[in-house]
């Protein structure tokens, strides 16, 4: 099971090729993931890595999966998940901190635009969990004022759907949503 919000670029974004359709995911996990790192036994808990998955790329620097150091966490332990860019160099940094801890990894996405935020339970193994997922005290700041964009966000959802608080900005570059739900899938067949 992978629980996650993430950013990625869309196609015909700033500098989207050579690397091409990749998503930066700090990804809550239970099981095993293809991130390279040393995981807890399968199964044995909840566990978190800062990620970028690109099964498209070509070029090895960014293709299949990449990750920081794996976190175990406790039931019911709250998350501060901050993916930041650091526009000087191009470099993206996810930092997970909680009652357990702090992780961080960072890649140089080569100034690829990351335009779109996702938020996903993506079940494997036929895996379920027994309620929605609930992403809080969300902000998104754009490089350039996106008003439009986040004022009237375009949704997309698997499974049975989910819902957003309606967002909110001040500046027109900050964007501020209160919650985001996704709806646990029917079945991860």
């Amino acid at each position: 099971m992978f629980l996650w919000p993430g950013l990625e670029p869309r196609e015909g974004g700033r500098n989207y090729y050579p690397i091409g359709l990749g998503v930066l995911q700090p990804v809550l996990t239970w099981g095993d993931a293809c991130a390279p790192v040393q995981q807890p036994p399968t199964y044995s808990t909840w566990w978190i890595s800062g990620q970028y998955v690109n099964v498209y790329s070509r070029d090895p620097r960014y293709a299949d999966c990449h990750s920081g150091r794996a976190m175990s966490l406790k039931v019911g332990e709250v998350l501060d998940i901050d993916i930041a860019l650091d526009q000087a160099t191009g470099v993206w940094t996810q930092t997970i901190a909680g009652q357990s801890g702090s992780v961080r990894y960072s890649i140089n996405m080569r100034k690829q635009a990351q335009n779109m935020a996702l938020f996903a339970i993506e079940p494997w193994d036929n895996a379920t969990i027994p309620n929605r997922l609930v992403f809080s005290d969300t902000t998104i700041t754009f490089q350039d004022e996106a008003r439009q964009s986040c004022l009237t966000p375009e949704l997309t959802y698997t499974g049975t759907g989910g819902t957003i608080t309606q967002p909110t900005t001040t500046d027109g570059r900050r964007c501020h949503i209160d919650t985001v739900t996704v709806n646990t899938p029917r079945s991860a067949a």
